[in-house]
């Protein structure tokens, strides 16, 4: 008989009800005080504790963090001059220490990302207590971007209602988000698996990188300049000189109504845009 994988999933027992994973979200967040109100949103609608670290943010992220101040279980600032690329390791230390004995799940999107379960029928957290009570410990996003398009409406503020054009990034470095608190390993750019084995399903995840044309110069020409790993900044230079490329028709992106599942055909060729990478792991 051949196994199964899905066969370990947990079934539904009238007399035995899924257990309630207590979550932590974690966030880093700089300079998409945008998106931020509803990146945090996401995460205390899904019953998550949140931990935040501001990297130096200059736009208006302290004041919607300050908003949101009673929520949160830490919030810390980092300087700018503290290497982005070691926050991963760093946090992950944090987390080790001091968090992953008090809870059963964590979740760490970018801030700039959603998450969500493998479909719309039920919510994140309900998936979670899933993964919670089967034997899985991690789990693999697929990576739908999200992008401005003409037809976009500026006097919708919210970036997830206003953005509702995207396509799959099918062929992206992994997206590994979530995970049992206690295999939380050092991570690296958020990347690497975990120990034990990954649930099956494929959540999903929205990921809104570029939400307006003025954002984008932006975003190009000061959040991620200078961003160096490994001597070079090859993703956000070379959209920089591919400018042209960035302005998506809508007409070549799927449609989310917020209700459908998301097409996971990948009609639009994100590599057109962010180009080929020497390595897996130094996509973002």
């Amino acid at each position: 008989m051949k196994f199964n994988l899905f066969s370990l999933l947990p079934r539904s027992r009238p007399h035995k009800p899924l257990s309630s994973p207590k979550a932590l979200g974690v966030l880093l967040c700089y300079n998409d005080a945008d998106i931020l109100p509803e990146a945090i949103e996401s995460l205390l609608q899904n019953n998550h504790d949140l931990i935040v670290w501001d990297h130096g943010s200059d736009d208006g992220t302290h004041e919607v963090l300050d908003r949101y101040a009673d929520h949160f279980v830490e919030r810390k600032f980092i300087p700018r001059e503290f290497d982005f690329y070691k926050l991963y390791g760093e946090m992950s230390r944090h987390l080790r220490r001091h968090y992953r004995k008090n809870y059963d799940w964590i979740s760490w999107p970018d801030q700039d990302e959603i998450l969500e379960g493998p479909s719309r029928a039920k919510t994140y957290y309900d998936y979670i207590a899933e993964v919670v009570n089967s034997p899985f410990n991690w789990i693999r996003f697929r990576n739908f971007n999200f992008w401005f398009t003409e037809e976009d409406d500026p006097a919708i503020l919210a970036a997830t209602q206003r953005i509702r054009r995207y396509s799959l990034f099918a062929d992206c470095s992994p997206r590994i988000r979530a995970w049992r608190a206690s295999v939380t390993n050092i991570r690296q750019f958020n990347h690497n698996p975990l120990a034990g084995l990954p649930d099956p399903r494929p959540f999903n995840l929205r990921h809104y990188p570029m939400r307006t044309h003025a954002h984008m110069v932006k975003r190009l020409n000061k959040d991620r300049a200078g961003l160096a790993r490994q001597g070079n900044n090859w993703h956000y230079d070379n959209m920089k000189t591919h400018l042209a490329k960035l302005l998506i028709p809508a007409s070549s992106l799927h449609f989310d109504d917020g209700h459908s599942e998301l097409n996971p055909e990948p009609i639009f060729n994100w590599r057109a845009i962010y180009g080929y990478a020497q390595t897996a792991d130094s996509l973002k």
